[in-house]
């Protein structure tokens, strides 16, 4: 018999490659287990871990980045990772060569600065305010899609925020920021955000 965390990790992933609104649907209800036995804590880490990375597989899925973005029709997406999270690294590295838009996703960290660049998607996992500031600072020009569970985050300048509501993961969309870069995100994936956050009159919806 396989263990829980095994069987949840294989549902959400085929999950993240079905049709996208029934897969985010049904990623927030697998995502709403909870692990009450501290034995299993890291059974419960690596399910959540796994349910982040399918939201960020379909988030790429359904944004739309400016042409120059990508060198040439085939290149990669780069999905990459600030901060320690292994994991969210190992369910992302799971990912890895999935076709997003005619894209094969690839999933890195980077290790230098100028290596950002690369990055279509980040989800930041920096826990220092001052050190994700300046990450922000530094994509904020750049098409790349910012995404974090970290609080306060869209409020920040980033782009996304996954959140855990009651039991389940939802996520807020800072949408002028992701405009501001020439991304463009799917109208049907804005509707399902929790909260449109608008950083110079407060939140809506």
């Amino acid at each position: 018999m396989q263990r829980p965390s095994t069987t949840t990790t294989q549902a959400l992933l085929k999950a993240a490659l079905g049709r996208w609104r029934e897969s985010l649907l049904v990623l927030a209800c697998l995502g709403s287990a909870t692990y009450p036995d501290a034995s299993r804590a890291a059974e419960s880490e690596a399910s959540e871990a796994s349910i982040q990375a399918a939201y960020l597989f379909n988030f790429a899925r359904f944004t739309e980045w400016p042409a120059n973005a990508f060198v040439t029709k085939t290149a990669p997406l780069n999905a990459c990772l600030l901060g320690r999270r292994e994991a969210l690294a190992n369910a992302m590295l799971s990912l890895n060569d999935r076709p997003v838009q005619g894209h094969p996703l690839r999933f890195f960290q980077p290790e230098r600065a100028d290596e950002l660049k690369l990055c279509h998607l980040v989800f930041i996992a920096e826990a220092d305010d001052r050190r994700r500031a300046q990450y922000l600072q530094m994509l904020a020009s750049q098409p790349t899609l910012t995404v974090s569970d970290i609080d306060g985050f869209a409020q920040e300048g980033g782009m996304i925020r996954i959140m855990r509501v009651g039991t389940r993961l939802r996520f807020e969309i800072n949408r002028a920021q992701t405009q501001k870069t020439g991304l463009k995100l799917a109208a049907d994936l804005l509707n399902l955000a929790t909260t449109i956050v608008e950083p110079e009159s407060g939140a809506s919806r």
